[in-house]
């Protein structure tokens, strides 16, 4: 199949990203509201796999990661225990680790920088915020104290952790940090930090540089020949 047809795979991965956040706070509370949410971010597995769709080892990888994140979400579904949670929880980080290095790779490879590279460049900074939630979820299991909120997190609320801790995650990554929840042991500060800078970083010099080379290969025309 030519690579044409596959032109917006990464801004279907976005698509997907963008409507987990976005209807997450209405879903959830709902009755079947945590089976419906695990329904929709399937739908995150799905479009990520779709993206190495091309690259047919990784795909296959993928999709094997991807079917233990569902057994892993399901046992916690099923079991709320704190075994289920690691599970769950550490399957679901090393699969947006292995997005994450696998879409760079895509990106910083050679040939023009598309539409599609610039997707798939925001699609890797929405996972880091995501991926950095899960990494807070375990530690919190560890260290029950690590974290400081206004409204307190609670342990056995697995979907309201989630909801807290993604926002916590992307005030961090975004360096915004109203403070309402804020780390309190010196492991979470110190994770705390590290996704500050990754998310600086990211920003400053990737995204910049792919925003960039895209303006100047779209104004050449010799690019387009």
């Amino acid at each position: 199949m030519p690579a044409r047809e596959y032109r917006w795979r990464h801004l279907a991965l976005l698509i997907s990203i963008l409507l987990v956040f976005i209807v997450a706070p209405f879903v959830v509370p709902l009755h079947h509201g945590t089976l419906v949410m695990n329904v929709i971010s399937a739908a995150v597995l799905v479009a990520g796999s779709y993206a190495l769709i091309e690259r047919k080892h990784l795909f296959a990888i993928a999709v094997g990661l991807s079917a233990i994140t569902i057994v892993g979400t399901g046992l916690l579904l099923f079991f709320r225990q704190p075994w289920a949670l690691f599970i769950s929880h550490s399957s679901i980080v090393v699969l947006i680790v292995f997005f994450c290095v696998t879409i760079l790779s895509y990106v910083l490879g050679s040939g023009r920088v598309t539409s599609d590279k610039i997707f798939a460049a925001i699609c890797v900074y929405m996972l880091l915020g995501y991926g950095w939630t899960f990494v807070y979820s375990l530690l919190l299991e560890l260290q029950p104290q690590s974290f400081v909120a206004t409204s307190q997190i609670a342990r056995n609320d697995y979907v309201g952790r989630i909801l807290q801790l993604r926002y916590f995650s992307f005030m961090t990554l975004t360096t915004v940090g109203y403070g309402d929840i804020v780390p309190h042991s010196q492991a979470a500060r110190t994770m705390a930090i590290l996704e500050a800078v990754m998310g600086q970083f990211y920003l400053m010099v990737l995204i910049g540089r792919l925003v960039g080379l895209h303006i100047v290969h779209g104004s050449d025309p010799r690019s387009r020949a």
